[in-house]
């Protein structure tokens, strides 16, 4: 008798792997959209934490907002306190500073080189951040020690000031130091973004920035990709992109929706409606030489 080994033929396996490659390439952008949604989820949690600590040190503090930098001095040598740093009693835990969807977080080290500060942050501050606040509730004490700290009372809508979101730190003025942030939608993207982007090309780049606002809720805001070309016809003009405090161009994403519509960041604090439009609000910042008190 002729014994018959069992086995599986050429053809057949073949079969199993294409199979396999069909269910992978079905579930791959599902596993890609867990993933993404999954990053989503952790750096809203963080911003409920920054935003919770932050209120936390409110109620210690008079109902004032932490400065954002100022100076100190110590045997070494003077250096930098930073937000994040006034936080950390509150937190434990410095990397809720972070979000897991980026990937190259602002190093805060470099202002140590930033002009014309020049400061190195304190032993013990946070090196990386990737979320930023809102600067018109944290005062800039490094260059403007006269200011005083922002009330929590001067807010007449926390419902809808923004305090922690998606973003950088940059500074806007060479010869202040002046700390912006931009929006970085960080969630969703589905291309990646080339050096400069053209007129017409800005749709094809999508995401979503998150925000925290001051009465413990967080949003998350579609964000439109501000194009770096643009044609008028022989004519091409080309829009600087801001530059980070370690020295990288940020492209310019405008938010969709809310108070905050078509801008840069949740810069300011709503102050009142807009005459004649009630859907518009003004938006305030504390006192600054080169910021009007009230703006659109």
């Amino acid at each position: 008798m002729h014994n018959r080994q069992s086995g599986i033929t050429l053809v057949e396996l073949l079969i199993v792997i294409a199979i396999i490659a069909v269910l992978t390439a079905l579930l791959f952008p599902v596993f890609a959209t867990a993933r993404h949604a999954s990053k989503a989820s952790v750096c809203a949690s963080n911003l409920r934490q920054l935003s919770k600590a932050t209120l936390l040190y409110v109620q210690d503090y008079d109902e004032c907002f932490p400065l954002a930098f100022y100076r100190v001095g110590g045997e070494t040598g003077e250096c930098l306190r930073t937000v994040w740093g006034c936080l950390y009693p509150y937190l434990k835990d410095y990397r809720v500073a972070l979000c897991p969807a980026e990937t190259q977080p602002t190093d805060l080290t470099a202002l140590r080189a930033t002009r014309p500060i020049a400061t190195p942050v304190c032993a013990g501050e946070p090196t990386h951040a990737s979320l930023m606040p809102n600067w018109c509730l944290t005062v800039n004490a490094a260059t403007y020690p006269e200011v005083p700290s922002v009330s929590l009372a001067r807010l007449p809508f926390p419902a809808s000031t923004g305090f922690w979101f998606d973003g950088w730190l940059g500074s806007s003025d060479g010869g202040r130091f002046e700390p912006t942030s931009g929006v970085e939608p960080r969630h969703g993207h589905r291309a990646s973004i080339p050096n400069r982007v053209m007129a017409g090309e800005e749709s094809r780049y999508h995401g979503r920035g998150q925000v925290s606002f001051v009465d413990g809720h967080v949003r998350a805001f579609m964000a439109r990709l501000r194009p770096d070309v643009s044609r008028r016809g022989d004519m091409f003009e080309l829009s600087a992109r801001p530059t980070t405090v370690d020295g990288r161009l940020k492209p310019v994403w405008l938010v969709q929706g809310g108070v905050y519509h078509e801008r840069a960041s949740f810069f300011g604090w709503p102050s009142r409606p807009k005459e004649g439009d009630p859907n518009r609000m003004l938006l305030m910042c504390y006192p600054r030489p080169n910021y009007c008190e009230e703006w659109e």
